[in-house]
């Protein structure tokens, strides 16, 4: 199915035209500031509504790439743009545009360099929804690299790492990676020319070259991942992001990876990559329970929403190398929830910090006063650790049963992986809501009511995901 209207490229091109907009916006600093985040919060409400025009002539039950659009870009060498998108890669869409939605709830009264971080925002919503529309290996490694360039200035300006190395070194080593596909990309189109990433799925690559092709497409998307040994500037980096959006935006780049495996994985796994991913397959388990311990034994609450996050991606990452397209289905469903919970959970995690600080106390009952924070918290972080609150709780038991069959060994170790990351976030629920007379926190301190009436319309969502994952669909 061809898209008449350009619709795909409408939604990659209006967080970028929003951007040129924020750019234009002078004033005094405080104007200018809230101008900018109007300006952002209208452009992402108005490609939402663009996507949701997207779902409505989408065929859900097709697994091809439809509304298909082609760009004539080099005619030597004869290379074309081709952008297509089916359910799971709208899904993520709508998922991070509605993620970023929520991390701009939490920054909202923060006016240092705010118009700066609306500008790379848009870029990154810009180029991360390039890179799920990306139909062809051109097009999908090009935005694949672009996504760094506003990573790493979000970090840089507001990620408030104190190690400058680091950052230099987690650029570095994501843009090994990028470097590596680059070159699996040339060798493809040597052999092969430009091929489509369905083309591909289905090409029989030369035995010479295709166990480097491999290869490199394995590292090039485990460097997206937090898995060992990889696992270590990530962490670094992630845990120590204070500004909400800051870590929305750096937590949704091991998607990108796992994404990247789903539209370059064939349907049935050929010999050379059977033998990489039964090592994925261990290491990522190890890594699970690795960073699982860590998390349940740490006491700072930003790593402990970091180790969450991070076990159940590698869990998506091991149901995506079970090469099922139920279970990858599954996957996509699972996976809008589990964004938007991570984004809510994260928001008011900064929330408390910020008023931690403010009071200069410990957070110990901090929810005894506070009624709409302590709802929000209380629901996030049950559907969090998988109670059928939304569809994570339906679709990781599908996943998880697929691979306690395929491998009950490593099945057990990811159970017990959930069931720590899973106590560590109800241990952190009850130190909040347990009685403290000395917390000095009264209700003044509450989120506010329309921030706390958005937290409801995340719930509802949520809610209904778990009803039916594409409630919002109205069948044309």
């Amino acid at each position: 199915m061809h898209s008449p209207f350009q619709l795909l490229s409408l939604i990659v091109a209006l967080p970028f035209f929003g951007l040129l907009f924020v750019l234009t916006v002078k004033d005094d600093p405080k104007t200018e500031s809230r101008n900018a985040f109007n300006v952002c919060i209208f452009t992402i409400l108005a490609n939402i509504l663009m996507i949701w025009r997207v779902f409505m002539v989408l065929d859900e039950q097709s697994r091809h790439l439809q509304l298909q659009e082609h760009f004539n870009w080099l005619s030597t060498p004869d290379i074309n743009i081709i952008i297509g998108v089916d359910v799971f890669a709208l899904l993520l869409i709508l998922a991070l545009h509605l993620a970023v939605l929520i991390g701009l709830s939490g920054v909202r009264s923060n006016t240092c360099k705010q118009k700066s971080l609306m500008v790379f925002t848009l870029l990154f919503l810009s180029m991360a929804t390039g890179f799920f529309v990306a139909a062809d290996i051109f097009s999908f490694y090009l935005f694949f690299e672009a996504m760094l360039l506003p990573v790493f200035m979000i970090i840089g300006m507001f990620g408030e790492v104190r190690k400058t190395g680091l950052i230099y070194r987690y650029f570095l080593y994501n843009f090994l990676g990028a470097i590596i596909l680059f070159s699996a990309v040339m060798i493809i189109y040597h052999f092969h020319g430009a091929l489509t990433l369905e083309q591909f799925a289905r090409t029989e690559l030369r035995p010479g070259v295709r166990y480097y092709i491999w290869g490199a497409v394995f590292i090039s998307f485990l460097s997206r991942i937090p898995i060992w040994p990889f696992h270590y500037w990530i962490s670094s980096i992630n845990s120590s992001i204070r500004n909400p959006l800051a870590f929305i935006i750096t937590a949704a780049i091991p998607l990108t990876g796992i994404y990247g495996f789903i539209r370059f994985l064939p349907a049935q796994f050929p010999l050379p990559v059977a033998q990489y991913a039964w090592w994925v397959d261990i290491i990522g388990a190890v890594t699970m329970l690795f960073i699982a311990l860590i998390g349940f034994s740490n006491k700072d609450t930003q790593y402990k929403l970091f180790a969450y996050i991070t076990v159940y991606y590698i869990m998506y990452l091991l149901g995506v190398f079970n090469a099922s397209e139920l279970i990858r289905i599954n996957i996509g469903y699972s996976l809008f929830s589990f964004v938007l919970i991570a984004a809510a959970l994260e928001v008011l995690t900064g929330y408390i910090y910020h008023q931690e600080e403010l009071y200069e106390s410990g957070t110990r009952g901090f929810l005894c006063k506070v009624k709409r924070l302590s709802f929000s918290y209380s629901y996030l972080t049950i559907a969090a650790i998988g109670m059928p609150l939304s569809a994570v709780f339906l679709n990781n038991f599908l996943i998880l049963s697929r691979l306690l069959a395929s491998n009950i060994k490593m099945g057990m170790v990811l159970i017990a992986s959930l069931t720590l990351v899973g106590a560590m976030l109800l241990q952190e629920l009850f130190r909040l809501k347990v009685d403290n007379p000395d917390c000095p926190v009264d209700a003044k301190d509450d989120i506010s009511k329309p921030m706390f009436w958005f937290m409801l319309f995340i719930m509802f969502v949520l809610l209904m995901t778990f009803i039916k994952p594409l409630w919002f669909v109205i069948d044309e």
